[in-house]
Order: C-alpha cells, then structure tokens, then sequence
C-alpha cells in the first residue's frame, strides 16, 4: 500500500472516532415510522321488516340505524373527507420531530373514525405508540386543517387534546358545548334552638355593687328560617336567623347603673354541608360557612337618670366564621328532621358605648337546634 492510500484510510478513521466521540449527525437518529388511517362511518337505514302490530298505547320500536342526508353544499361531488383529512395527519405527523409518515410497513399506526352528523362530523382517533385515544365531539370540514394539527400533537406526545388549544387552532366545539346541570332538590328550612355567647360584659352581682366587667355566658333562644339545596354529596344553606336575650335584669336592682344585658341579634348566613351517606335514609352531615350578625345590648342607667328611659341600647355587627355538623333523617320523605350544632368564631371585637356604660368585649359561641325540612 503506498503512503498516500495509508494517509487517505488513517484520516477516514480518525473522523469516525471523531463521529463517535461526539455524536455528530455521521450516524442520524432514527424517526419512529407512523402510518396514517381515515375512516368514514356510514349510517344506513335498516331494511324495512314485518312487524306485529305494536300494542294499544305502547311506543313503536326504533330501527337500530338511520341515514343522515348529506348536508348540501358541506363537500363537493366525489370529495372525499376521510382522506383529505389522512393527508392533512401525515403532513402534520412528517413535521413533528422524531416521527415521519410513510403509507406502509410501519412501526407505529394512527387510525382515526369519522362518525357523520347531521352537520360534521364525531372523531375518535387512537396511536398504537401510547395507546392514547381522543375524541372531538363535533367538527366541520373547514375545521379538518386545525384538528389534525392538533390530533398529531395529542396522540404522538400523549396530551390530552384540550391541551393542545392555541390562538389559531380553536374549534368550534372548544366553545360550543351544551352542558346539562345536575338538578338540586331544594328544602325549606324551619328550626328552634339555643345560642351561646361567653364573653365580658358590664355586670351588677347585687343591688350594693357596682357593675364591672365579668365573664357572662349568655343563652338566647333562637328561631332560624331558610333555605337548604342538595345535589348528591354536598348541601347548601342561605339563612337568617333571630336570637331573642333570655335573661334581663330589672333597673330597680341596679340603681347605680352600668349592667349590661343581652337583648337580642339577628344574622344572615351561607353554610356548606358534605353528607357523610348521601343515598342514606340518615346521614350525618359537616360544613362550615358565615355569617353576618347585627347584635343589641341594653345598658341600664343610674337611678338619677331615668327620667326618659331606664336603658340606652347599643348596637355591634360584624362577621362570624362557622363551623357544624349535623344529623338528617327519614330523608325518604318530602319531609324529614334534623339535629346541628354549630361553632361561630367572630372576626370582630364589639366596642360600642352611650354615656352610662360601654360594651368591649369579644363573644364567641355556638348553637344547638333541631329543625324540619320541608
């Protein structure tokens, strides 16, 4: 061999090594080979049968299949929309990275179903590679361009199709949905119970003392009318609520003044509840939600200043975070009963005054109640 064949064969192997070394496109990456099939579902009306005559008042059987008429105009005579679509999926295929289309002997197949409508058509379209199928409610042939761009994106990198949506490829169907709502069976909502507040308040032990502040725990009688929506595990409550005071204490008792006495609150709520057995004839129940309360204080007056009115009246509101649970039963029936108990955690503190005597106190609390649903 001369010298110069043996230069030529040395430089020819330091460039493979050198391919080798690094990964150079000397050895290409091989595409994954994708074969690409469109077909066109056809209804068509059954042959026409004997039949019996159908039974007074019953309904006649439906044939298993009918023709849709094409829509005039959708396609011109001899259009063939399964493989102008088949053509569209192998340009897209060919044009994403790592696959390419060929019409046979392939590696990978994406077999799509074209189902017609009475305008457009239902696809179901399915890759070998992934076992990923998909499905485009409704579609027309003007829309065949942006759904096999975004067929091939979803079935090759195994997205969902909803995923695939951009500014240029939204279809009709992406904005066009009928949806159905699940129908709730409403209640109305009557119940009886009894509040708690624990908090500070202004109090006279005995006619001698003077009122200071101490630790009250007060327990109004409250009547709650609302409305309760069920639809399958959850529940909703819109209510209002009134709280009468229980306890009052006389002005002559108080003759220097400055008691405070709870008089009464109204409040109107939201709660959401989660069934623990929702097809049950009983179920315990959980939720939270809140409420506004609007609450009244009665300050008794020293005995020299009662010359228009014993009390002056004093106003607090503000926000109320509940938490309860329940028990529902013979919920069977249109009507049936409940027992709750509920927390309420103010976000508030109640500072209000008149000239004989203040409020500053901050009242959490709960209730207790039995109601009926009805």
């Amino acid at each position: 061999m001369s010298l110069a064949c043996f230069g030529r064969a040395g430089l020819a192997g330091v460039a493979g090594v050198v391919c080798l070394a690094f990964t150079s496109p000397c050895f290409a990456q091989t595409d994954v080979s994708v074969c690409v099939e469109v077909r066109q579902k056809n209804w068509t009306e059954p042959k026409a049968q004997t039949r019996a005559p159908s039974p007074k008042g019953s309904q006649p059987a439906l044939p298993e299949a009918w023709a849709f008429a094409a829509e005039p105009g959708r396609a011109a005579s001899g259009f063939d929309p399964a493989q102008y679509l088949r053509r569209l999926l192998e340009y897209e295929v060919t044009h994403e990275p790592g696959f390419h289309s060929q019409p046979k002997s392939c590696s990978e197949k994406v077999t799509v179903e074209l189902y017609p409508l009475q305008s457009g058509w239902t696809v179901f379209a399915r890759y070998s590679g992934t076992a990923r199928e998909e499905k485009v409610d409704a579609v027309e042939l003007d829309e065949f361009p942006q759904l096999a761009q975004r067929l091939a994106y979803a079935l090759l990198r195994d997205t969902p199709i909803q995923r695939t949506i951009t500014r240029e490829n939204v279809l009709r169907a992406d904005s066009e949905h009928a949806y159905r709502t699940i129908h709730t069976r409403g209640h109305m909502l009557l119940s009886i119970g009894t509040e708690f507040r624990v908090g500070k308040l202004g109090t006279a032990e005995d006619e001698s003392s003077p009122a200071e502040e101490r630790w009250r725990l007060l327990t109004p009688v409250s009547f709650q009318l609302g409305y309760r929506g069920k639809f399958k595990e959850w529940g909703l409550d819109v209510l209002g609520r009134m709280s009468i005071g229980s306890r009052e204490r006389a002005a002559r008792n108080n003759p220097e003044g400055g008691h405070v006495d709870f008089t009464g609150s109204g409040s109107l709520g939201l709660h959401f509840l989660r069934y623990v057995d929702p097809p049950g004839m009983n179920s315990f129940y959980f939720g939270g939600g809140a409420s506004f309360d609007l609450m009244l204080f009665s300050v008794i007056r020293p005995k020299d200043a009662r010359s228009e009115r014993d009390r002056d009246y004093l106003l607090g509101a503000g926000l109320d975070v509940d938490l309860l649970v329940g028990y529902e039963f013979l919920r069977a029936s249109s009507l049936h009963f409940f027992a709750e108990a509920q927390v309420s955690l103010p976000t508030y503190a109640i500072r209000t005054e008149s000239s004989y005597g203040a409020v500053d106190a901050y009242l959490p609390g709960g209730l207790a109640q039995i109601g009926v649903l009805f």
